[in-house]
């Protein structure tokens, strides 16, 4: 997962103009009957926007990071639009004024879109909210959000390709929070993992060799020019395989940081 950010230009004009129309249509609805029909009859809405949404994440997932083992994509609500289901299954009204807010907006694998459904629990004990006149800033979900800048980087992985809570974490709910995304997003398909694996062996043999290499210039008392060469290509990449656009970057991420080594850490700077 990599953070998203929602806080560059909006969709095109005409397409806000359609949306805010929509939303006015909802909040002046009589009843969620009313209210469900507007949100049903308007279903393709939402993807008009979905390759502008792909575009945020250069054609990834916002969730798995996945481009193509992840099956298709779908444009997911965050906070889901008619109804609302906690995490012991008990169901609540949907965040129906949002059926149409872009910013709640998420590019998802089905495969993890099917497995999450209405599912939105909250922290216990946090306010949820019920209407479009409370503050979305009271709630604490439990999910991770790709669009929270902070969020992303509660989650990591292993050599295994398992999606796992990030090795400092020191935090009960947030640690609770990253083992129930994964567990409700399907962040533990097998394919995905399989994937996952693959990216994590290319990037080890990568460190494997930018070590071996700086071994070599070391001992040279750095006069191997090869060895120099070597060694920069080797972070070259490196570096290109944390790159934002690349498939499962956050696993490169994960795999560098797990090295310990302040020299290959110091490549996330410009990666």
């Amino acid at each position: 997962m990599r953070h998203i950010s929602l806080n560059g230009p909006p969709p095109n004009p005409k397409w806000l103009a359609k949306a805010d129309s929509l939303i006015a249509d909802l909040k002046a609805a009589p009843d969620a009957e009313a209210r469900k029909k507007i949100i049903d009859k308007n279903d393709k809405v939402w993807g008009e926007v979905k390759d502008w949404l792909l575009s945020l994440s250069h054609q990834k997932c916002w969730f798995s990071e996945a481009k193509d083992c992840f099956s298709h994509w779908d444009v997911e609500h965050f906070r889901p639009k008619k109804s609302v289901k906690d995490d012991n299954g008990t169901e609540c009204d949907g965040y129906w004024w949002l059926a149409f807010d872009w910013r709640n907006f998420r590019i998802c694998g089905n495969a993890g879109n099917r497995k999450k459904g209405t599912y939105f629990p909250l922290r216990t004990g946090s306010h949820r909210v019920v209407s479009p006149t409370d503050d979305l800033r009271l709630e604490d979900p439990m999910l991770l959000d790709p669009a929270d800048a902070d969020d992303p980087n509660l989650l990591s992985f292993n050599f295994e390709g398992r999606a796992i809570p990030a090795p400092d974490l020191n935090d009960e709910w947030d640690e609770m929070r990253v083992n129930y995304s994964i567990q409700r997003c399907n962040l533990d398909f097998g394919p995905l993992e399989a994937k996952r694996k693959i990216v994590w062996n290319d990037c080890w043999g990568h460190i494997q060799q930018y070590r071996y290499e700086l071994k070599l210039l070391k001992v040279s008392g750095g006069t191997n020019v090869i060895a120099r060469n070597q060694v920069k290509e080797k972070a070259r990449a490196i570096r290109e395989m944390m790159q934002a656009d690349k498939e499962l970057s956050a696993v490169a991420r994960a795999c560098v940081l797990s090295s310990g080594d302040s020299r290959l850490i110091g490549l996330l700077q410009s990666a």
